[in-house]
């Protein structure tokens, strides 16, 4: 018998659960500068869109999206049930993330969707002109 057929489970998980565990309690209470929420930013031509994963979330109760000062921040807060795990690997309470909209971002017409734990943000980016532009010197 080898030892590669005797162990069925790895005696110590994998280094990135390590970490991702670690970020995210690290980052559950929102001022951490490890993240508690994790998501995917993708851009395309006219809009740059964020994915959050958020499972077993309320939407309209536990989950807030604002903008200000060109940073998107996406709050969200779980909710312990009325009965008493016996034991549980869930975290509660709030958590946090912040996100630095691109240049062109069009705060005014983000729009936000929540499908099966995964809240999307679109916003929309206006197109950068890269002309060259003088600027006048005064003389005095």
């Amino acid at each position: 018998m080898t030892v590669d057929s005797a162990r069925k489970h790895p005696v110590f998980p994998p280094f990135t659960e390590w970490v991702d565990a670690f970020a995210l309690m690290g980052g559950w209470d929102g001022k951490s500068p490890l993240p508690g929420i994790r998501v995917e930013e993708v851009v395309e031509d006219d809009a740059f869109i964020v994915h959050a994963e958020l499972p077993g979330l309320d939407p309209a109760r536990d989950i807030d999206v604002m903008i200000e000062h060109g940073v998107l921040r996406i709050h969200a807060e779980r909710h312990r049930d009325q009965r008493e795990p016996q034991r549980t690997e869930f975290r509660y309470g709030a958590l946090a993330r912040d996100i630095r909209l691109p240049q062109g971002a069009q705060d005014d017409s983000i729009t936000a969707s929540y499908d099966a734990g995964m809240l999307t943000v679109r916003v929309p980016i206006e197109p950068l002109t890269k002309q060259l532009r003088h600027v006048q010197i005064e003389h005095r």
